[in-house]
């Protein structure tokens, strides 16, 4: 069989798929990434291209996830994550890296899913308290040509807090599993060290832990702390990365590369026969190659979901998605989120309706509503329930919620049945624990004041009552599960388990507004 040269061969590949001219050599080893897809499967077919593309230049490719691929989007949503599985599997990935969003939907189908992928899980910092091992393989060490590469996975401590906290706790109310908060930088330490002395001559960390939501370990300050890392890939805080330089414990260069989220970007990194390592992203919007199996796979998942019927009309944008600035609304009250919070208080004959501006993950446009949309903007699948609060309790609860505004933050409270105003010179002075949990408010005056909740009698909102108990409803994730680090987690339970947060809003569009949004919900921020 005729072989043309390496490079001819390059520059056809640059040519069928609109790479950057780079030129990969057969001797060079390749980790294609990804990180924070949050369900934007249509990516996959242009990756699994990339890679087969990769494969023509040298054999030396292994395709990595840094996490949060599990949820997002309607078909991560109805499969608790298990679509986005099947079609990485069409991809051929090697490793991944679980994120915190790979929890959400509980440790039972955390397994089912990583069961499933063909893919090798690692993450060294979920361990198991009782064994004090590590639920997945800690590490992974593959021959890439002439290098012997170690892949070391992690995610970020905070998950303990952010994501169905409640999987982790035993039946007597202890913590079942860690994250391995303030112990962190010492165990992943000891780790680059064994895989050194296993003879691996390159290290890179398969993380998701960037640095935002006050992370307690953020990638910037793990680098800062070990050394023996060579490559840092991370995601979690969907920043576009495509090469940064750190200094690590010893002042040696550490590289450290991500690639946004959604596929924007996918990720390259290549280590030359020389040991060299550099990293590049790749627009997808500009790639033009594409597997021809993968859309036929999305297809069949999606016909379902294109056919759902009309359920409501909205003559509005419902917001939850500043797209002007690009960045989700998380510091104010929006039409979307007073609705939600509307049908949980009205449909559940509560007091005060409740929800956190982290769990509306997409805006719905003006015109039909179908389930669709609902399952777009609210793709968790949560459960209504219903608590008693003191009045106290909520206004210290509202004081929380509101302490980081005017920046974006996920557990911004977005309420119905309660009014308030702000003072955003007052600083905030919250208690929290060592893990980050909200303990109580502190001394001293506080941002939020003159709270008042309406009186279904009169129609009227009065001053609040401190010491009286007020009905609450909520998702389970808040008021059960400890999530927005425990702001609402010790209320008196009333009602559990009710119905899935989207069909509650689908009866209250028909039962209450007949099927159209109405006047009140006009204003985009209100």
């Amino acid at each position: 069989m005729k072989r043309f040269p390496s490079l001819l061969v390059a520059v056809l590949l640059l040519l069928h798929t609109g790479l950057s001219a780079r030129v990969i050599g057969e001797q060079d080893a390749v980790i294609l990434f990804d990180n924070d897809v949050h369900g934007h499967m249509d990516g996959y077919a242009k990756f699994a291209d990339l890679r087969k593309a990769t494969l023509r230049q040298t054999p030396n490719v292994c395709v990595v996830s840094l996490g949060d691929f599990a949820q997002g989007g309607p078909l991560c949503s109805v499969s608790h994550g298990q679509y986005a599985v099947d079609i990485m599997n069409e991809v051929g990935y090697d490793y991944i890296a679980l994120g915190n969003h790979e929890f959400d939907y509980g440790i039972e189908q955390l397994h089912q899913l990583t069961g499933s992928l063909h893919a090798k899980t690692l993450t060294f910092n979920f361990v198991d308290i009782a064994t004090q091992r590590p639920v997945f393989a800690p590490y992974a060490i593959r021959q890439m040509g002439s290098h012997k590469v170690a892949f070391i996975g992690c995610v970020t401590p905070i998950t303990r807090h952010s994501d169905a906290p409640d999987s982790f706790v035993g039946p007597d109310g202890k913590d079942m599993y860690t994250f391995c908060h303030g112990t962190f930088c010492t165990l992943l330490q000891q780790y680059v060290n064994e895989v050194r002395a296993i003879g691996a001559d390159k290290v890179v960390l398969l993380a998701h832990l960037g640095d935002v939501d006050n992370a307690f370990e953020t990638s910037e300050e793990v680098i800062h702390s070990t050394y023996g890392i060579d490559v840092v890939l991370d995601g979690h805080a969907h920043h576009v990365i495509e090469s940064r330089r750190l200094c690590n414990a010893k002042g040696d260069s550490v590289l450290m590369s991500s690639s946004g989220a959604h596929f924007q970007y996918m990720g390259r990194l290549v280590i030359d026969a020389e040991g060299n390592c550099s990293s590049d992203l790749i627009d997808v919007s500009k790639y033009q190659g594409s597997d021809q199996d993968i859309p036929v796979k999305l297809a069949a998942m999606q016909k379902a979901f294109d056919n759902l019927p009309v359920i409501a009309k909205t003559p509005y944008d419902l917001a939850a998605f500043d797209y002007q600035h690009d960045t989700y609304d998380r510091n104010c009250q929006t039409n979307l989120g007073s609705l939600c919070a509307d049908a949980f208080r009205v449909m559940s004959r509560a007091d005060i309706g409740w929800v956190n501006a982290g769990g509306i993950r997409a805006s719905i446009p003006a015109g039909n509503i179908t389930f669709k949309e609902l399952l777009n903007a609210f793709p968790f699948e949560n459960k209504i329930c219903v608590c008693q609060f003191t009045g106290q309790q909520i206004m210290d609860a509202l004081e929380y919620g509101i302490s980081r505004a005017p920046e974006d933050n996920a557990s911004y409270p977005q309420v119905s049945g309660i009014s308030y105003d702000v003072d955003m010179n007052v600083k905030p002075n919250i208690l929290t624990d060592a893990t980050g949990g909200f303990i109580a408010i502190g001394e001293g005056p506080r941002r939020v004041h003159n709270i008042r909740v309406l009186n279904p009698l009169t129609n009227l909102y009065e001053p609040i009552n401190l010491a009286h108990p007020y009905k609450l409803a909520s998702i389970d994730f808040i008021l059960l599960k400890g999530g927005c680090n425990g702001m609402l987690s010790k209320g008196m339970l009333i009602a559990d388990d009710q119905m899935v947060d989207t069909q509650l809003i689908e009866n209250y569009i028909r039962t209450q507004l007949n099927g159209v949004i109405d006047e009140a919900y006009k204003d985009y921020k209100q």
